[in-house]
């Protein structure tokens, strides 16, 4: 029991440490211990990756390894040879849809497309919150209030928090008329400058509002609409 118990703890301590420092404070052998927890609920993956390592040279080489090669060493299986096997895919595969094109929303035309398809068939006003980073990709696309078929309350410390934890400077807020037209209203405006006031404080720039119907869309900044927060005065404009 007492060698269970250090077991666990050590687990646990990989975790904390992985969560507060990165992948990246760990060895090679402790990347792959650390990884092979996800096939190994129980077994100690601690010998089993200084085996990997003996065998294929480095992380790298283990990574590279054919299954069948991955599956001669002791305390491998098939689960586990398959994910590691397929991380370089992974990997790849991740930097192909992080460099796609499509995510790319330079135009106010690129994002109402891509709002378009997001809202499509909602029959009640919902509200979204998108991020983007500095070559305009969506870094987070957060859902926020769902409403009634012509109303959807845009809560300022909701689209505050959904912007912090989106991790961009840059953000675009949406809301969509189902029943109405792609066209903001007094209080949707009013909503607006006082979102625009709050992230500001926090510099984010609401770099834009859409407001969305089934088929059209309508961008608060391409209509000289959108409120604008300056940094340096802490004052609030329109364009």
């Amino acid at each position: 029991m007492a060698e269970r118990n250090r077991h666990q703890g050590h687990r646990q301590r990989m975790r904390e440490r992985v969560k507060n420092y990165g992948l990246d404070s760990l060895a090679e052998h402790e990347a792959l211990e650390y990884i092979l927890y996800l096939t190994n609920a129980q077994k100690d993956t601690n010998g089993i990756a200084h085996d990997l390592i003996d065998r294929f040279g480095d992380f790298a080489g283990v990574l590279e390894a054919s299954e069948e090669e991955l599956c001669t060493v002791e305390g491998v299986g098939p689960a586990s040879a398959r994910m590691l096997h397929l991380l370089p895919e992974i990997s790849r595969y991740y930097g192909r849809s992080r460099t796609n094109s499509v995510r790319c929303l330079k135009t106010a035309e690129q994002m109402g497309n891509y709002l378009l398809a997001k809202f499509a068939w909602s029959k009640c006003e919902r509200a979204l919150l998108v991020s983007l980073d500095s070559r305009q990709r969506v870094r987070a696309a957060v859902w926020l209030q769902e409403g009634s078929a012509d109303r959807v309350t845009l809560d300022i410390k909701e689209v505050v928090s959904a912007a912090v934890r989106g991790g961009t400077d840059g953000v675009v807020l949406c809301h969509n008329h189902p029943n109405g037209v792609a066209l903001p209203s007094a209080e949707d405006i009013e909503a607006t400058g006082g979102i625009a006031r709050a992230l500001g404080a926090l510099k984010i720039h609401l770099l834009d509002h859409f407001i969305l119907t089934d088929t059209e869309y309508f961008s608060m900044r391409e209509e000289d609409r959108l409120p604008i927060y300056d940094f340096r005065t802490g004052t609030l404009f329109w364009r």
